[in-house]
This record gives C-alpha cells, structure tokens and sequence, in this order.
C-alpha cells in the first residue's frame, strides 16, 4: 500500500510538473508574438507601453492548447436576431455611439396612428443614410429600435447592440473605423473600418455547468454538475438544457452551428464576437482557456508581467545595438541564466558559450 501511495504521489507530481512546463511554454509563446507584432506609434500619441493594446480574454474550459492569440478584437456580445449572419468574410464595419431610435416630443398630444407613421418615416431615412455606405456589420453604443433592427435584417446587415465605450475605441483603433455620434455625421466611405473575418463563436459557459459529479469534484453551490443532472427526473427544459451543455463540452462551435443544433440556449452557452485579420502592429487579443475562472485570472496576472519584461528587454536590445554596445571577450554566461533563450529578445544580447 506504501508503494502504491507512493507511485501515486510520483504520477501526480509529474503530471503537474508537465503542466507546469506547458504552461510556461505557452505563455513565453504568447508574450514573445505580442512584442514582436505590436508597435505603438508613440508620436502620434500611443504609449510606449504596449499592455493598453494587448487585450487578455479569459475564456474558462478547455485546455492549454486552446489559448491563442489573434490580431483583432475578441468580446462577449451577440448579434440582434438569430437570422443574421454568423460569419463575414471581409467585412466593413460602421460604428456608432450612439442608438437608433426615434425621439418623441414631450408635452405634445398627437393621434397614436401619427406617431407611428412619423417613427416609420424617421427610421427609414437613417437606415437609408446607413445602406449608402455598404456596411456589412453596424455595431452601436445604445439600443436600436425594433423598426431599424428589421430593415438592417431585410438588408442583410448584422447589428450589435449595447458595446461600451472603451470597447468600441479599441475597436475603431483596429479596424480603422471612425466612431460617429450620430447618423447625421455620415458622410462617405472613410469612415468604415475593415476586417479579414467577422464571426462569432460559441463556448459553452463553464462558470455554471461542469462534467464532474458531486462525489467526484467538489464543485460551489453555483455549479451544475451535467452528469448528476441527468440522472435526476428534473422538468424537460432542464434536460434539454444538460443535454446541451454536454453536447457542447469543453469545445468551442460556430455560432451558426449552435443555433442549427439547437444548442444555443440561453444560460448554457456564452457567444464571443471575434473580428480578426486586423493590422497587427496596432494591437492583439490573447484568449487564454485550460482552467477555472480564478485560476485563469492569474495566468493573466502572469502574462500581463512577462508581456512587459518581454517588450522592455525588446526596447534595451535595440538601444544597446544602436549604441554598438558588445560585452567583454572574457564574459561568461551564468549557468542560471540557461532559460533565458526563451524569449526571442534574449538571443539577442546573451552571448552562446
């Protein structure tokens, strides 16, 4: 029994060892390609520091493999209606912060049949300004009123709704979009930014449903454990809601694919925006998946480090090369320094002995 324990305790400190390695692998991964592919434009008022523009997402689920990094721009948000489009090829992208709606006179009595028709007319002269300019997908800061959410449908033109401000700046800052404050400012084209690829994706929400039973891992009261769930008789929504979050596991599916299967209900799955193929040199979106919620916020924390140590030792290796700067012939590299070849930036400047 003592050798048993101990093998047991042997396989389980490899295994977090193998962890642990991957991990560190992963993330000297992501820190080196943000430097390399971000390049703040510090005269014309970028920072010279470049987390502002390295976005983490974490994404709780999956594994270590499936953290990536994308140049473009990765938000929790969904389209208006279930029937536009999922997926946009080169898509042209107008932004505004403010809404669409039409603004009633107070203190005013008119027929009810007036106002409607005085809406009707009011809403199809804004849309109209938004057809002129061709854009594929229309992303607002406030509401759009239910008349101009069926003619941008008709017209084959994804709206999303309710994007903060923050969020909307660093997205006109990587697609080039100008952010408008009202339909009236539309002037030409300039003002629409650009994408590779518009689409969205759905992951299912792993803070709510997990794969482990109560008696195999302990789980918080907030939890639902899918197994336990359906070897319960609970009412048909629920299983039907287990059964989806089952089908949908730890993976990520199309956003078109889950409203086709049927999986796409409301508590189960979480769907992300993702506009990618963005200029790479003005900013990235890391997604970071293979943990807990908690556990993956400090990963973050770790990353957010290793991005500043990474650009930082970038910034020295360029100024010491300006300065033709070597170091001495009788210099030795000290032994604990072997894992600094890590990083790209540092092969730069170590000397190979």
């Amino acid at each position: 029994a003592k050798s048993a324990a101990e093998g047991l305790s042997l396989s389980a400190e490899e295994i977090e060892s193998r962890l642990t390695d991957l991990w560190v692998n992963t993330l000297m991964t992501l820190a080196t390609r943000c430097c390399a592919t971000v390049e703040p434009d510090v005269r014309n008022g970028d920072l010279l520091d470049i987390r502002p523009y390295c976005k983490l997402k974490v994404i709780p689920g999956g594994s270590v493999e499936d953290s990536a990094y994308m140049s473009g721009v990765v938000f929790h948000k969904n389209v208006s209606h279930k029937k536009m489009a999922r997926v946009i090829p080169n898509a042209k992208i107008m932004m505004l912060s403010g809404g669409v709606e039409y603004t009633r006179t107070e203190n005013r009595i008119a027929s009810l049949d007036t106002l409607l028709e005085q809406e009707e007319r009011y809403m199809e002269i804004l849309v109209t300004k938004i057809f002129k300019l061709k854009p594929d997908v229309l992303i607002v800061g406030k509401s759009v009123c239910r008349k101009a959410q069926e003619l941008l449908l008709r017209a084959n033109v994804v709206l999303v709704q309710y994007v903060k401000q923050t969020l909307m700046t660093r997205i006109a800052r990587q697609t080039g979009a100008t952010v408008l404050s009202s339909i009236d400012h539309v002037m030409n084209s300039t003002i629409l930014g650009f994408c590779r690829r518009f689409r969205l994706v759905s992951f299912r929400d792993n803070d709510v449903w997990v794969d482990g039973d109560f008696g195999l891992a302990p789980i918080s009261s907030d939890q639902k454990s899918v197994p336990l769930l359906l070897s319960q008789n609970i009412p048909h929504h629920e299983r039907q809601a287990a059964l989806a979050a089952r089908k949908l596991g730890e993976g990520v599916l199309d956003g078109m694919d889950a409203v086709t299967l049927g999986l796409a209900k409301r508590g189960v799955v979480k769907t992300y925006v993702m506009i990618e193929g963005c200029p790479k040199d003005l900013g990235c979106t890391v997604v970071l998946r293979g943990a807990t919620r908690p556990a993956l916020k400090m990963v973050k924390r770790v990353l957010r480090f290793l991005i500043n140590c990474s650009y930082n030792m970038k910034l020295e290796t360029s100024y010491i090369l300006e300065r033709c700067c070597r170091l001495p012939p009788n210099y030795k590299t000290p032994r604990h320094r072997a894992a600094a070849p890590r990083c790209a930036w540092a092969s730069a400047i170590l000397p190979t002995t």
